[in-house]
């Protein structure tokens, strides 16, 4: 039997006490303004605050530098999406810590740089997430270090010129053997694996017609890279991460849901899952 996979409040019992208290007054309504959560936001990370995450989460100081907090407010307002998520909401323990590790891993190693999207941050935050859960109790098993680091190189190395000639796009060809030397290192359908595989991807279906992902799957690469485990995983963040850019605004928000949940029933009928 799989032993009980550590939450994320488990580590950081105070972002999470953070993120629900923030939850609960968006569903309650007392919470209303873009603006005021980006204040509690700022108010809540101190100095104390901000090292404790970055000892489960290292590259979290970085990141929450890039786009003057920008990412750093957003990864928050994904974390409070999640805790408003019915999939989340209603999903057994085990899925709901594999969310919550991957949404907290998601943009970790997102640069953003005069404003232009990042389109390898996937990957980048991947490799984070590969080197650090291992230490928070979420593999079963030692991890080979030299194989890790060989992985991490494939992987930070997989990228190919944009078509328009402005900036690297992730290399969808080499994700085939770069998902089996994650499975190899931890184990197909382990904790690790599955967050790892779902902070990868995050950036590889298009879910929102106005704002397509580059590095978007072909169909005919759906059932190479996502296995019917990971779609609950992947699904989760996706949605929560989509809701976070729409919290206060109702119909968007509905209407991007419904545009990632058609999304994700075209990969379970492409999957077969």
């Amino acid at each position: 039997m799989e032993p009980t996979l550590p939450r994320l409040e488990d580590h950081l019992p105070d972002l999470l006490d953070h993120v629900r208290a923030l939850a609960a007054e968006i569903a309650g309504g007392q919470l209303q303004r873009g603006d005021e959560l980006v204040q509690r936001n700022r108010d809540f990370y101190t100095t104390g605050r901000m090292a404790a995450i970055e000892s489960v989460a290292p590259g979290w100081q970085d990141m929450a530098t890039q786009a003057d907090g920008a990412t750093l407010n957003h990864v928050t307002q994904v974390l409070i999406s999640l805790h408003l998520l019915p999939e989340y909401r209603q999903a057994e323990q085990r899925l709901q810590a594999l969310m919550e590790w991957s949404v907290l891993y998601h943009d970790l190693g997102k640069q953003v740089v005069g404003g232009q999207r990042d389109a390898l941050h996937a990957f980048r935050s991947a490799t984070m997430a590969a080197r650090s859960l291992p230490k928070l109790g979420l593999s079963g098993s030692a991890v080979d270090p030299a194989g890790l680091s060989h992985w991490t190189g494939r992987v930070l190395g997989a990228s190919v010129a944009a078509p328009d000639g402005k900036g690297l796009l992730q290399d969808n060809r080499q994700l085939p053997e770069i998902l089996a030397g994650l499975e190899q290192l931890f184990g197909a359908g382990s904790p690790v694996a599955l967050i790892v595989q779902a902070v990868m991807l995050h950036q590889s279906l298009s879910v929102v017609p106005e704002w397509p992902n580059p590095g978007s799957l072909a169909e005919t690469e759906i059932p190479r890279c996502i296995r019917p485990a990971l779609v609950p995983v992947l699904e989760g963040l996706m949605l929560a991460d989509s809701d976070a850019w729409q919290l206060f605004e109702p119909v968007s928000k509905a209407k991007y849901r419904d545009s990632t949940l058609a999304a994700f029933a075209e990969v379970r009928r492409v999957i077969g899952g």
